[in-house]
């Protein structure tokens, strides 16, 4: 086993203790190297690198945003037999979370997990955990820039300032239906959303995304409902909310949506071409598409 160890400096306070990889890395491993992100998107061309020089191995040691940098530069260096996995060192740590949840195998690396992906205007993202449109796409903005916070009150606080006057839903055609107005749409792998159980019966490898769709609520719906969501009870009892599971969705609007992929801001890496007025965007499933495992649970919100 050749291991690439990425690491993240600044994501939650772990590292102040410095980086230790748990015993059965070490004592498998022929060679471990270690590599920490300097700026953004730095994972994503570390990872393409270790790719290229023969690694098998990389570990993503840090929170979801260096995990979805990791796997974009992992699947874009097409090398099929690398393998990931997590040390989970950030603030909301919501894919790892997810794995936790798994049963363990007998062997370890011997797990493959779905993988999302964005295609719009010829462009393609990668994400492991969730994609959201709208209302968390514009919690997740402003949460981006409260890292220090742990993960549950940040998000909490980014979703009361988005209940101010930037509160609106906005018009989406799904899948060539008629348009309706959304508060948001969530395309989970995962369990989790910003710390939140979005969609607590989300599977990593049965091929299909989870789907939380939450019509034009008002304010006052989001505080009636919002204890209940926290512990991932669902009120899909009111019409305007509904779920569902698919393997592909097709999100069309008259004007781009914030979105998110895993916490991150997917328009960064995508070129401008993809930045037009129209909002085109497909999400699908990529099934089983990479080993990944998780090296300790030590440090996850529950």
């Amino acid at each position: 086993m050749r291991v690439f160890v990425i690491s993240n400096p600044v994501a939650g306070k772990r590292f102040q203790q410095g980086l230790r990889l748990p015993d059965w890395i070490t004592s498998d491993a022929q060679q471990v190297m270690h590599r920490e992100t300097e700026y953004q998107g730095h994972g994503e061309s570390l990872a393409k690198e270790a790719c290229q020089q023969g690694f098998d191995t990389i570990i993503a040691a840090g929170g979801d945003g260096t995990i979805h940098e990791i796997l974009n530069g992992v699947l874009d260096s097409q090398s099929t037999e690398v393998r990931m996995a997590i040390m989970p060192m950030g603030t909301a740590n919501d894919y790892a979370y997810s794995l936790a949840q798994r049963p363990r195998p007998r062997e370890r690396f011997t797990q493959r997990v779905d993988i999302g992906a964005l295609d719009c205007n010829g462009q393609r993202r990668y994400f492991a955990n969730v994609a959201g449109i709208g209302f968390p796409g514009r919690v997740a903005e402003l949460a981006r820039g409260m890292k220090r916070l742990p993960a549950r009150l940040r998000y909490t606080l980014a979703i009361l300032r988005c209940m101010g006057a930037s509160y609106r839903t906005d018009p989406v055609r799904i899948d060539a239906q008629e348009p309706k107005s959304y508060l948001m749409i969530s395309a989970a792998i995962g369990l989790r959303e910003g710390s939140y159980p979005l969609t607590p019966h989300a599977k990593l490898d049965d091929g299909l995304f989870d789907l939380l769709l939450v019509g034009a609520l008002r304010r006052r719906d989001i505080v009636r409902y919002f204890p209940r969501m926290i512990r991932g009870d669902i009120p899909t009892s009111d019409p305007r909310i509904t779920t569902d599971r698919k393997s592909k969705i097709e999100i069309e609007s008259a004007a781009r949506i914030p979105l998110h992929l895993d916490g991150e801001d997917p328009w960064r890496a995508l070129r401008p071409a993809a930045l037009g007025q129209e909002f085109r965007l497909v999400l699908s499933v990529i099934p089983k598409a990479i080993v990944m495992e998780l090296c300790e649970k030590e440090g996850l919100e529950r």
